[in-house]
């Protein structure tokens, strides 16, 4: 089997095909892989044309890279050897000249099959395709979870604050503020479902502008007082007046829960500090506590979801915090990083593209209102929430509330009565809010008119939605009341 005693005996026994032609192409020698490949005896390959063994529509460029051997050029190459039945093997040739005492005496290629691969890699694109049906499955599910809790969670905390106004009874006060607080956890609950199920199903599309870094930690800061204060934590600030290209929203999201972990982590009496600072294009913004730190083996898993310290049990949360920031802030190109010395609290740094300066939003004009100023039509389908946006308004001097449950009868109302407020849920049974929205803005009876979505739906898509089409706010239940009020108020 071996021409001319050139090709080692070894090579009979090797796993990859080797294959030797003479200048004219005829086959001088195969290993008993090719063999195995063709299920062809070696003697019935030995003596014929190397073309034979390929289907006809290769046999073309095979012949081409041949006739180059003699130039004393190499390739690689993927082409189908062609059994007698006709069935092909996907192969991958390495062909080389074959040259004795600098003469060129034929060609020598090693044949792999790439079967095992092919269905390997069959295989695994089957399995990412399993994954991702089922990555999408678990997201949808647990956007709808979250979304289902939201909506009795916006009745449980309406009246639970409308209660807690209402009574003088302190031990009466006390149990209301309980439920606020109860609601107000199972709600961040699921909001940190619903983010992150954005986060892993790749809907993160942030809004990237111009943002100070003053006004995003003002914000943060404003909503981590109250914690704050419960916890004894003192957080101090050393902020400069640097810009980012930033989703602004997001960003005070992501610094929001790290400011709420540093509170929570870093125990009763302890201090917070945020400082920022810039370096060539990125600003950095780093917070740390004084808590018992994070040990090095943790903290190269402390941005994986569900992922909780040891220290954690007596901490509110589910571990999505830090996971959702970290998805947050590297889709606005940043980064978010944690350093910890033992025992010595931790820092988390969030970094960002630096920008020029804020971005000036144009002032939209004034417009006409509606004649009808105190009254506020609710397109709601839900008799809870309707009664509990009827109790609100109730407590209003001069405002009245008108209650539609379809989308037919609330476009009808808002032609027919020319309320000074609509506000819109989007889930209804003949159809959604945003088709009420449409029709209102497509009226020029209605110019002017403020439109608020109220609704548990808070994603990225639905709110984007909602403003592209006219909203003028958007307002995720559960609600806060004074909020709420304010709102109502300052546009009836």
């Amino acid at each position: 089997m071996t021409p001319g005693g050139f090709i080692p005996e070894f090579v009979d026994a090797m796993h990859v095909g080797m294959w030797s032609i003479d200048q004219d192409g005829v086959t001088t020698y195969v290993n008993r892989r090719i063999v195995e490949m063709l299920t062809v005896p070696a003697d019935e390959i030995v003596g014929r044309p190397v073309l034979d063994f390929f289907p006809e529509h290769e046999r073309a460029d095979i012949l081409m890279r041949l006739r180059q051997r003699r130039d004393q050029v190499s390739d690689h190459y993927d082409v189908h050897l062609q059994r007698p039945d006709g069935s092909l093997v996907p192969v991958r040739v390495s062909g080389s000249p074959l040259m004795v005492n600098g003469e060129f005496k034929g060609s020598i290629a090693a044949v792999t099959d790439l079967s095992d691969l092919e269905s390997a890699a069959n295989a695994m694109e089957r399995a990412l395709r399993s994954a991702e049906a089922t990555s999408l499955s678990a997201t949808r599910l647990l956007s709808w979870v979250s979304h289902e809790l939201r909506t009795p969670l916006n009745a449980i905390s309406g009246f639970a604050q409308l209660l807690e106004q209402s009574v003088s009874e302190p031990s009466q006060r006390a149990m209301a503020s309980s439920i606020l607080a109860a609601g107000a956890h199972v709600n961040g609950l699921a909001q940190d479902l619903l983010d992150y199920s954005k986060a892993e199903a790749g809907m993160l599309e942030p809004d990237l502008t111009t943002v100070a870094m003053r006004d995003v930690l003002d914000r943060a800061l404003s909503l981590s007082v109250t914690l704050a204060r419960e916890n004894d934590v003192t957080i101090e600030m050393h902020v400069a007046d640097e810009c980012v290209v930033a989703d602004q929203r997001r960003l005070v999201q992501s610094i929001l829960n790290l400011l709420s972990n540093a509170i929570k982590y870093g125990g009763r009496g302890s201090r917070v500090v945020v400082q920022t600072t810039t370096e060539n294009d990125r600003v950095r913004c780093s917070i740390t506590d004084e808590g018992p730190g994070i040990p090095p083996a943790v903290q190269q898993r402390a941005f994986a979801a569900f992922e909780r310290l040891d220290n954690a049990s007596n901490i509110d949360g589910v571990g999505l915090g830090l996971s959702i920031a970290d998805s947050y802030v590297r889709s606005m190109h940043g980064s978010l990083t944690v350093s910890s010395p033992a025992g010595a609290g931790a820092t988390f740094t969030i970094e960002l593209p630096v920008a020029g300066g804020p971005t000036d939003q144009p002032t939209a004009p004034g417009e006409a209102r509606p004649a009808n100023s105190g009254l506020v039509l609710y397109v709601e389908d839900e008799p809870l929430n309707a009664s509990l946006v009827e109790s609100i308004i109730g407590l209003l001097p001069g405002r009245s509330l008108h209650v539609e449950p379809t989308v037919a009868g609330g476009i009808e109302a808002a032609d027919r009565l020319r309320p000074a407020l609509v506000l819109l849920d989007l889930n209804l049974p003949d159809g959604s809010g945003f088709d009420v929205l449409a029709a209102i803005r497509a009226n020029p009876a209605l110019t002017g008119l403020p439109v608020f979505i109220l609704s548990a739906d808070a994603t990225e898509q639905t709110t984007g939605r909602a403003l592209q089409l006219g909203a003028d706010r958007f307002i995720s239940k559960p609600f806060n009341l004074k909020e709420f009020v304010d709102l109502v108020e300052s546009a009836t």
